[in-house]
């Protein structure tokens, strides 16, 4: 009732069988009887909507797939406690990033899950291989990734699955169709606004920083990218509290930092992009010391 009040049609995949039934006595002539099916793939109540709504920002939302545990879901706790209902299980409506996790000795890629801007977890290195041509595909087109996930949690503890379509699952036509996107119905979220700030301290971190955001002229490899992002994170340290964290692949990079290391930190990223560290390493030991 509460989807037909707001003035929807509440639909549901079914199927419908119809076929001649054989009875024991048929004989010539006498007319079989009709049979009919008729299923409806319908959730519990407490499993027809989402518990969230879908983000703000232009997405797609991954088909279903089979289900992929989340990891290190009990570090963010704090977050999906907000969740948990008295069924014991709820869907989410959860987004799909690529972060860097590598390390000295390896480089690393994985598949950050987040619900309402807030981290919950992340995908294995293996699980994270499968999505993540997707999630890197659509976010060329400017569409953040959407999937649907399986939350069961109580006040203690917490789980959750990702049921959503790995990257060589795709169709064609999901990934150069038009956006597929869920029914926002408009209610409150549930978590506080990630990285929340007054009126105040967001006016004076506007005036004093800006958001570089650069395509490279050639494809970083990997070890230039990790030099990048030390920059960039060195950066972001100085320019104090950005809830953005600084990204870099590739071929592009983003970062908010103080207007007055605009030139500086522009100068050691063309350095960088020739092999040469030395801009990158002065800038770093520069804001190091106190």
């Amino acid at each position: 009732m509460d989807l037909v009040n707001r003035g929807l049609v509440p639909t549901v995949p079914a199927s419908i069988r119809a076929y001649d039934q054989n009875r024991w006595d048929d004989r010539p002539g006498v007319p079989v009887d009709l049979a009919i099916n008729i299923d409806v793939q319908l959730s519990e109540p407490h499993l027809i909507l989402p518990g969230n709504e879908p983000p703000s920002v232009p997405y797609t939302v991954l088909p279903h797939g089979y289900s992929v545990q989340v990891t290190k879901v009990d570090d963010h706790f704090d977050v999906l406690r907000h969740f948990v209902e008295p069924e014991g299980e709820l869907e989410l409506l959860v987004t799909l990033h690529e972060i860097d996790v590598s390390t000295a000795k390896t480089e690393k890629k994985v598949v950050e899950v987040r619900v309402e801007d807030h981290r919950i977890g992340q995908l294995t290195p293996q699980t994270s291989a499968k999505f993540l041509p997707a999630v890197r595909h659509l976010a060329n087109r400017g569409l953040v990734t959407v999937g649907r996930g399986w939350f069961k949690g109580s006040s203690v503890s917490a789980q959750v699955s990702l049921m959503a379509a790995k990257a060589h699952e795709l169709p064609d036509e999901f990934l150069t169709g038009d956006p597929k996107t869920a029914i926002s119905l408009n209610r409150p979220r549930r978590t506080p606004v990630a990285g929340a700030v007054s009126v105040a301290s967001a006016a004076a971190t506007t005036s004093r920083t800006f958001v570089i955001d650069l395509v490279t002229s050639q494809p970083f490899t990997p070890w230039q990218q990790k030099e990048a992002l030390k920059l960039l994170r060195a950066a972001a340290s100085a320019a104090g509290d950005i809830t953005e964290d600084p990204v870099v692949t590739d071929s592009t990079i983003r970062a908010a930092v103080l207007h007055e290391h605009a030139e500086l930190i522009a100068n050691a990223i063309a350095g960088i992009e020739d092999s040469d560290f030395g801009l990158a390493n002065d800038y770093r030991t520069a804001i190091s010391k106190p």
